[in-house]
């Protein structure tokens, strides 16, 4: 359903290919939005425009990573003439398994560098196009293992932890602007990513049920269930909602791990 408040606007994803990203980059689409799809995966993102396109809605691949600043500048050009941009989800990420014994610095690193810098460094292109463009929402995609943690996570955890106070202190400098940002922590969700890391524990779908019924809810999460929120956090009706973490989990956030 078209909503006025985002139709024709420029509703830019990053880790739009697949995932909670793609799940947010069809709402947007089917909502109005003018989506732009930034990710390092070309099929899959490209296969995300196409998806919107077969909507009805309008959409615009460009090649990201958002670690590199230069390839954002790159980016920011594009995207800023295809559509005045008034709003970020920032959905990038990778999980990673370890203990502090067991992480390697390689891994700790390109953890923190994706799942944080990689937010720090997208927000802090894109938010400019959002002022110049009178105000509008952003989402950063956190997890509930930023608040609670499991075993055997601890680069994930630490960076989805700061991630939130990240949101934080973003949500509160740019919230007399008109620049609404909050952060999601999503439980399990059935993505690539969860359904790999699924893979590490046994047969892939006997997983995800049993982590399913971990979940008050009996179930793992859907990508669109995660987009419905953002879309809220987007809208003009959670204006007063300001550099919060909120719990789209199912309430495993609410029981002990």
């Amino acid at each position: 359903m078209k909503l006025d408040w985002i139709a024709g606007k420029g509703a830019i994803v990053t880790g739009g290919a697949s995932g909670i990203g793609r799940g947010i980059a069809l709402e947007a689409g089917k909502a109005g939005a003018k989506v732009i799809v930034a990710d390092l995966n070309a099929e899959m993102g490209q296969e995300t425009v196409e998806m919107i396109e077969a909507e009805g809605g309008q959409a615009l691949f460009i090649p990201t990573d958002v670690t590199d600043s230069r390839s954002l500048e790159a980016f920011l050009t594009q995207a800023a003439a295809y559509a005045p941009v008034c709003y970020l989800a920032n959905s990038v990420g990778l999980q990673t398994y370890g203990t502090v014994d067991t992480t390697s610095e390689a891994d700790w690193d390109r953890t923190i560098a994706v799942n944080l810098k990689g937010m720090f460094l997208a927000t802090k292109a894109i938010l400019p196009l959002i002022r110049a463009n009178g105000g509008g929402g952003i989402v950063h995609i956190s997890s509930i293992q930023g608040k609670r943690c499991q075993k055997n996570v601890l680069a994930y955890s630490t960076s989805k932890g700061a991630v939130i106070a990240m949101t934080r202190s973003m949500g509160i400098d740019h919230a007399a602007e008109g620049i609404y940002i909050n952060c999601i922590c999503p439980g399990s969700i059935d993505t690539p990513m969860l359904r790999y890391g699924a893979g590490e524990h046994g047969p892939v779908d006997e997983v995800i049920a049993e982590w399913g019924r971990n979940h008050p809810i009996g179930r793992v999460g859907q990508p669109e269930e995660v987009a419905k929120t953002t879309l809220f956090l987007w809208s003009p009706d959670s204006n007063f909602i300001v550099g919060q973490a909120l719990e789209v989990d199912g309430g495993l956030g609410s029981v002990i791990f």
